[in-house]
This record gives C-alpha cells, structure tokens and sequence, in this order.
C-alpha cells in the first residue's frame, strides 16, 4: 500500500520549471533551472536542481549526487519534449 504524502511546496518559484521525480513508492516535487539545447552546435538541452520537495520540506541538500544527476537528466528530456509537444509548463514526470 502506497503512503500518501503531502506533495505540496511552499510556494512555486518563478522563472524554475516544475518536475515530479518518482522513484519507487516516493514521490518528490522538483523545481529546475533549464537551459534548451542548441542542436546546431551538439549542446544538449540542461537541467538543473534548484529545490526538491517531499511533505512540503525543501530536502536538496539531503539527496546523493546520483539522485540529482537522475532528476536533472529525466526532467531536461521531459521539459524539452512538454516544449515541443507545446505545453509550457507541466507537473509530470512522463
């Protein structure tokens, strides 16, 4: 049985794209500086961690550096596929 836990944060910072990373049965509310990729040049698109939420706690500095580059990774491509499927911005981890 899955534990509900309060996804809420304590507020949305502007200009940071939202992000919910799911591993397991947990669940974290993820806000990402991003930068697009310039395809032209070979940059990939960039994400990376600002805040990352769990029961409304900012818990950033508690996660390994494995689990932020796995964030940063899964939300560059899912920011840059919202982008070009024309949705600006979305709380999805698709």
């Amino acid at each position: 049985m899955k534990t509900t836990i309060d996804l809420s944060a304590p507020y949305w910072p502007q200009n940071l794209w939202p992000y919910v990373y799911t591993c397991g049965l947990t669940e974290l509310v993820c806000f990402l500086d991003w930068e697009p990729g310039d395809r032209s040049v070979g940059m990939p698109a960039g994400a990376w961690l600002v805040h990352a939420y769990a029961g409304g706690v900012d818990i950033m500095e508690l996660l390994k550096d494995h689990i932020i580059e796995d964030i940063e990774i899964e939300a560059a491509a899912a920011i840059e596929q919202d982008i070009r499927e024309g949705a600006a911005c979305s709380l999805s981890s698709d």
